[in-house]
């Protein structure tokens, strides 16, 4: 039984980290998976991946590393923990991330410690002393390093201290000095991380080279009869290259090393930028700027690397006027996204041919204008069937129940559920709700603050797909609401079902 569950756990991993994580090492929008060949909703979303995930996947590649001593679970602990976890943080007030949004040109927000307390507050304050917990391991005998983070090891059964100082990344190597009481042999193992390439991680000690071949993935073991004061010195040479997202749509992520490079675009129109205490304050609630007027990649080659320039006697930072087009923003400076805040910024880039890039700005204009113009219409609205927005809307029910259907959450019930909208300007007329145009046999009533606003007769002449419907909500209504709060309730007529609700949208004229 312990074996079994312990299957699913490494299924789960190699699930999750190669078919659903991004480069940052994050998994999810709005707190749910995205289809495996959709990550649409990744770059079009103001949510994105939440600290609280990582946060378990960092837990869950912990213990499989300590089963296993597979060396992939380190990779991906890194790749997390450098550019996610270590984004979470604001350097100065300390405040914490829960949405990261990968939206080209939109924010995050950060917590107030004296206001808000979310659920990635509470792990992401346990997050940030990760940095030590996976530095070394080590068995009966020998010790490994897994990370190059400047840090000191003491294993006192052994009468061993390692003592590691490094300027990583700004720096492209780390040294390791051993203390022993006593002379003694034994192997130290270091980490050859997958993204150099094999044979190039160089190690000396005491400036001698070791012989040996350093393998991506693997441990490089140094065997020797060791003397207090020896020292390590291994060279760790990083290169620039680029990830895709999982689904293989041409949004390109940039890397240097196991380090994601964003870049800052401006700072304008941050609003909550430091999150009060209301509802969603953690989320970046700041206007989203057109998709199709972000900088883009111009790649015309295979060697399209090249053009990612190091910014002379400034460590780990970066221009490509070659790639980034227009023109205009082709001095945008990149640097590793853990050292980007209070800015919005780009860490997944459109990209494109030189002959392609003016038809996919026209085609992404046409797309995202009907999305922001949604946005712009919208009050408020539910994710039904997910936990967080759910909650968020006080929802309530009676014999009701949830589900998903063609990757999308729906809700149901045979007596009745309900939600909260607010509407605190008092500016709302229409409710639009979706549906699935297949739904047949479906009566049920919609009421806004106990009042029927619609009887509803579900077909299923509507096609095998998803339709909004708008129902225009009484004048009289919306006057009299109290505090501007809208119960939106979905009741079952006897012996029926209330239609598959996949979502509610509370919208201005």
């Amino acid at each position: 039984m312990i074996l079994r569950g312990l299957m699913h756990l490494i299924f789960s991993w190699n699930t999750v980290v190669n078919n659903r994580t991004i480069t940052i090492g994050g998994n999810s929008t709005h707190e749910h998976f995205h289809p495996v060949d959709d990550f649409s909703s990744m770059v079009e979303s103001r949510q994105g991946p939440e600290t609280c995930n990582t946060y378990n996947m960092l837990k869950l590649s912990k213990h499989l590393f300590l089963y296993k001593n597979d060396l992939k679970y380190i990779d991906y602990y890194e790749q997390a923990l450098y550019n996610h976890i270590l984004s979470t943080q604001h350097p100065e007030h300390g405040g914490l991330v829960y949405f990261t949004s990968m939206r080209p040109r939109h924010y995050r927000v950060y917590s107030n410690p004296e206001k808000t307390f979310w659920c990635c507050v509470g792990s992401g304050i346990e997050n940030h002393e990760k940095y030590g917990e996976l530095i070394y391991a080590h068995d009966n005998d020998d010790v490994f390093v897994n990370l190059f983070i400047p840090s000191e090891l003491n294993w006192k059964e052994k009468g061993l201290k390692l003592v590691q100082k490094t300027d990583f990344p700004d720096i492209e190597k780390t040294t390791l000095r051993l203390q022993l009481d006593q002379p003694d042999e034994f192997v130290v193992g270091i980490r050859c991380p997958a993204w150099t390439k094999p044979g190039e991680m160089k190690v000396t000690v005491n400036g001698n080279s070791v012989s040996g071949e350093a393998v991506p993935g693997q441990y490089f073991p140094v065997n020797r009869k060791w003397e207090d004061g020896d020292i390590i010195e291994v060279q760790l040479p990083m290169h620039t290259y680029g990830k895709y997202l999982p689904d293989e749509s041409p949004y390109l992520s940039l890397m240097h090393g196991p380090f994601v490079l964003g870049a800052a675009t401006d700072s304008t129109h941050l609003e909550g930028l430091i999150a009060d205490d209301s509802r969603m304050g953690h989320i970046a609630h700041g206007q989203l700027y057109p998709l199709d007027q972000a900088p883009m990649l111009k790649i015309d080659g295979e060697s399209w690397e090249e053009e990612v320039i190091p910014v002379e006697d400034e460590p780990m930072t970066f221009k490509a006027p070659g790639l980034i087009v227009p023109d205009s923003e082709d001095d945008l400076v990149l640097k590793p996204f853990f050292r980007i805040h209070d800015a919005r910024y780009i860490v997944y880039w459109r990209t494109g041919s030189s002959d392609e890039i003016d038809s996919i700005r026209s085609a992404m204009s046409e797309r995202d204008s009907v999305l922001l113009a949604l946005e712009k219409r919208t009050i408020d609205e539910v994710a039904t069937g997910e936990q967080q927005p759910e909650s968020e809307h006080n929802f309530r029910g009676e014999a009701t129940e949830s589900g998903v259907h063609m990757d999308r959450h729906w809700r149901h019930a045979s007596q009745w559920f309900a939600y909260d909208l607010k509407d605190p300007e008092k500016e709302a007329q229409v409710l639009r709700v979706t549906y699935f145009g297949g739904d047949s046999d479906r009566h049920f009533d919609i009421l806004i603050n106990d009042q029927k606003i619609e009887e509803v007769n579900l077909d299923g002449f509507q096609g095998d797909g998803f339709v909004d419907v708008d129902y225009q909500i009484p004048e009289s209504i919306i006057q009299e609401a109290t505090d501007g709060v809208l119960t939106v309730k979905f009741s079952a007529h006897d012996g029926s079902l209330t239609g598959g609700i996949y979502h509610v949208r509370l919208m201005r004229k």
